[in-house]
């Protein structure tokens, strides 16, 4: 596959959760970032190819390549390490998936834990979408949920699931664990109901305003990753 654009480029090399067997750079482009490209490619041992735009643009599958591409390897599956970890259940959408990506990596969260799913195909998407976060985080794939969140549990994980069951704690008054883990579901279908049962609490947002509907699931991880950024800078 192709990662298109400097902060994608930038990010495959970083991140090295793959191999990078490329840089492709358009040779009239030498700006300060792209210099800074061509270094670290070289720092790394990867090629680096000089093409003129119209080779650069029939390599690309968009517009949106700014003059850069990367020819690399699909991306490995990651142990976690220690630390907070949010678990994705159902936020499928390319887009929103990169989105929240990128909100948890900004806010310090090293660890994702994503469905059992085929991400090949959109992967240049997540990407773009996450502005390279996709790459800089620890991705962790769901063969078994239901065993991944028991063996967390077993090693003293607290695991928090986003949902109003059962005598929900309003967010903004809870102080997390040393060791969460976060449950936040897609807004199809939720978290599903066997993780439900795993959690050691459920958490709700509450309003500034009288509003009946519910957050997105991004604006939702917003919010959580915004107050576990506050509490764990202390």
């Amino acid at each position: 596959m192709r990662a298109e654009g400097a902060i994608s480029v930038k990010a495959v090399i970083k991140g090295k959760k793959r191999e990078v067997k490329e840089v492709c750079i358009r040779k009239d482009k030498k700006t300060k970032d792209f210099n800074y490209i061509r270094k670290i490619a070289r720092m790394n041992d990867i090629p680096v190819k000089e093409l003129g735009q119209e080779e650069l643009e029939a390599m690309a599958s968009g517009k949106s390549h700014g003059g850069v591409l990367a020819e690399v390897s699909f991306r490995k599956e990651d142990l976690l390490e220690e630390g907070d970890v949010f678990f994705l259940d159902g936020i499928e959408d390319p887009y929103n998936l990169g989105y929240a990506m990128r909100t948890l990596y900004a806010f310090g969260v090293k660890n994702v834990i994503l469905n059992d799913r085929d991400y090949s195909l959109m992967e240049g998407q997540l990407l773009k979408s996450s502005a390279g976060a996709y790459d800089l985080l620890n991705i962790q794939i769901a063969k078994d949920p239901v065993s991944i969140v028991k063996d967390m549990k077993e090693n003293g994980y607290h695991v928090y699931g986003l949902y109003r069951g059962e005598e929900p704690k309003d967010v903004f008054d809870v102080t997390f664990e040393p060791k969460s883990l976060f449950l936040l579901g897609g807004e199809k279908r939720g978290i599903h109901s066997d993780l439900l049962e795993l959690c050691d609490d459920y958490l709700f947002i509450s309003y500034g305003s009288d509003f009946r509907n519910s957050l997105n699931a991004c604006a939702a991880l917003d919010v959580v990753a915004t107050l576990l950024y506050a509490q764990r800078r202390k």
